[in-house]
């Protein structure tokens, strides 16, 4: 259950966070809590006003409900995946494996189920925002392998010279796997790296990413590069001669 008396971090610079989510009191006791920990927080209430807010507010992270009106959450994640490239959260009580699924299929970047401990919702939060600051910082402007290249500091992926939309994590995700080209990428490494916690040996977040982030450069020619799975391990990504 989400609760108020905590410090105040000042680490998080005043960053930006859009928070829809139908319940009033739920909103409202999280942008509370958040506000006590130097968020700056902006509540939506209805889907339908999600995109507008998006483009009007410029949010570093979005807090993203599935249940809300006139526009679900599944529908509102995949419209915003079309103009806003920083962090989804889905924060939510529905918590089956399909909707897990098809929230991270949908470009989501982290599922939580209500109810949640403020602490470990802003602890998710932190790691979300703090692996869009190292994503900042690289020292490389552009990876490149066979027919595909990446710029860092952009968050943009080009394959034979044509933008592909990723998002965040999906970006993430290449450039790992294109830094470490031809060597295996366990899960462990994957999950340490861009999740900041362990596998736990169940969980299918990066498998889903993989198997999405594969179709989507398949389907716009991605021809000298491929992305294998390595079964019981992880994946490798091979530079390929056609």
């Amino acid at each position: 259950m989400l609760g108020l008396n905590q410090a105040i971090d000042v680490n998080n610079s005043m960053k930006k966070i859009l928070l829809i989510e139908d319940d009033h009191m739920v909103s409202h006791l999280i942008k509370s809590f958040l506000e006590k920990s130097n968020f700056i927080v902006q509540q939506v209430f209805s889907g339908d006003l999600a995109q507008e807010a998006i483009l009007t507010y410029k949010p570093d992270l979005v807090i993203l409900d599935i249940g809300l009106p006139k526009l679900d959450g599944f529908d509102v994640c995949h419209t915003l995946r079309k103009i806003y490239q920083q962090p989804i959260i889905v924060l939510t009580a529905r918590e089956t494996e399909q909707d897990q699924l098809c929230a991270f299929q949908l470009g989501a970047d982290d599922f939580i189920c209500k109810p949640v401990s403020p602490r470990v919702l802003k602890a998710r939060i932190d790691a979300m925002l703090r692996r869009q600051s190292v994503k900042q910082v690289r020292q490389l402007n552009v990876y490149k392998l066979g027919n595909i290249a990446l710029y860092p500091q952009a968050n943009k992926c080009e394959v034979n010279g044509n933008i592909i939309p990723l998002s965040t994590f999906e970006f993430q995700l290449l450039a790992l796997l294109t830094q470490n080209a031809g060597q295996v990428m366990t899960r462990d490494a994957i999950y340490s790296t861009l999740l900041s916690r362990q596998y736990n040996g169940v969980e299918r977040t990066v498998d889903v990413r993989i198997a999405k982030l594969r179709d989507k450069l398949l389907h716009v020619g991605m021809t000298h590069v491929r992305i294998e799975t390595v079964w019981g391990k992880g994946y490798i990504l091979n530079e390929t001669a056609a």
